[in-house]
């Protein structure tokens, strides 16, 4: 299942991808040597806003692009906003 990703997060990814000439399969590289692993299916999904990065190994690789891409601390990372709840909901039953 895909999640609504906060449009400005896709859209600064990828304007930093074609700044920067480098190709999804090169960033996919860099990320592993930096032991932040990423496929380059899963950088598609996350630039077009198919996905978003949610899983701790995950941010950390956003920490790691925005490094990678040139771009300042939490250029990425601030805009993705809070992470999907997990898991049930439990609801609290009311006595009447």
């Amino acid at each position: 299942m895909t999640s609504t990703v906060p449009a400005e997060f896709g859209a600064a990814l990828r304007t930093a991808i074609e700044r920067s000439g480098l190709s999804l399969n090169e960033i996919s590289r860099r990320l592993r040597a930096r032991e932040t692993p990423v496929s380059i299916s899963a950088l598609s999904y996350w630039q077009n806003g198919e996905n978003r990065p949610e899983r701790a190994s995950s941010l950390a690789a956003v920490t790691a692009l925005e490094a990678i891409l040139g771009q300042r601390p939490e250029t990425f990372t601030g805009l993705l906003g809070p992470r999907r709840p997990r898991g049930k909901v439990h609801h609290r039953s009311v006595a009447y």
